[in-house]
């Protein structure tokens, strides 16, 4: 019971955490990752990595790829301006919420992996760690 108690309390300082930092600064990654969305969206999968307009090209193994379409699938009914392929970087509230929570939403499976894992030293090491916290927080 105390593990899991421990356990908890991490998980809801992570979480924390992360709020806090929602609407907070962002960096290139930011406009790699919106345009792997708009490159996976709105070409065939087979010209996914000959794409070329931007210079944050799709570089990632294929199973990332799928996940980013999995995101933009989503993303087209938040903001699709978000999903047109362009040279020029593009930000909107709506992007940017969108792109964020998608990140949250995501680390809940590391939540689950680390449940399943039931280690609370662990746990927090990974979920507390400032490489992961102040990673900017994008997909």
């Amino acid at each position: 019971m105390l593990k899991l108690i421990i356990m908890m309390i991490v998980y809801i300082s992570a979480l924390c955490i992360r709020l806090l930092l929602f609407w907070g600064y962002h960096s290139t990654d930011f406009e790699v990752h919106r345009n792997w969305k708009a490159i996976t969206y709105s070409l065939p999968m087979d010209r996914w990595y000959y794409e070329s307009t931007s210079e944050w090209t799709l570089d990632y193994p294929p199973f990332f790829a799928y996940f980013e379409y999995v995101l933009s699938l989503g993303a087209a009914y938040v903001d699709p301006e978000m999903l047109k392929i362009s040279k020029e970087a593009y930000e909107s509230e709506g992007t940017i919420f969108y792109m964020r929570f998608t990140v949250l939403v995501s680390e809940l499976l590391l939540i689950f992996s680390l449940y399943v894992f039931n280690d609370p030293i662990i746990s927090g090491l990974v979920l507390l760690n400032p490489g992961l916290i102040l990673l900017d927080r994008t997909w």
